[in-house]
């Protein structure tokens, strides 16, 4: 699969799981159950922690839905229980990123944000610690749109709106 089509089946998802929490007759008609939704999310993220050494993209989408299954509900995002294969992964590049000062600002931004939940990377305490890089710029604060960029760019895009409207 291309980033595009990662990126379509994200945005698909996504609806197909709101769509059945708001019981609509289109997510009904479609024959997916909320099981098979997080059975594909789940063959989504596997892909992102493949391609994830060698496109940041897919590390940071990666590292988003493993972040976002531990502190969202599932019935809403279509995420639930993840590959431990793919997660470890996904942990593991980042900390060789992070190591090899490889990872842009924008990674070490939303990994800071992420932090804030630190729950969320305990069991992954063996492979990587990663503590909050205070020398990031805050990419909330910058007119900055994540278009096509799956349920990642939904989620940044209503929190840097959030934050400008205030």
């Amino acid at each position: 699969m291309t980033l595009n089509d990662l990126t379509k089946k994200e945005t698909e998802l996504y609806s197909l799981a709101i769509d059945l929490y708001n019981q609509k007759e289109k997510s009904e008609s479609s024959g997916l159950t909320l099981n098979k939704i997080y059975a594909e999310y789940n063959k989504v993220h596997r892909e992102y922690a493949k391609m994830s050494e060698t496109d940041i993209e897919c590390l940071k989408r990666g590292l988003f839905i493993q972040w976002y299954s531990m502190t969202e509900p599932n019935y809403l995002t279509g995420i639930a229980e993840l590959d431990g294969n793919a997660e470890t992964k996904i942990i593991t590049e980042l900390k060789k990123r992070i190591d090899q000062n490889k990872a842009d600002n924008e990674l070490k931004w939303m990994l800071n944000h992420y932090l804030n939940w630190d729950f969320a990377f305990k069991k992954f305490k063996n492979i990587a610690e990663f503590n909050e890089d205070e020398n990031v710029v805050d990419l909330t604060n910058i007119k900055l749109e994540m278009v096509n960029r799956g349920q990642m760019g939904i989620y940044w895009n209503s929190i840097i709106k959030v934050k400008a409207s205030r």
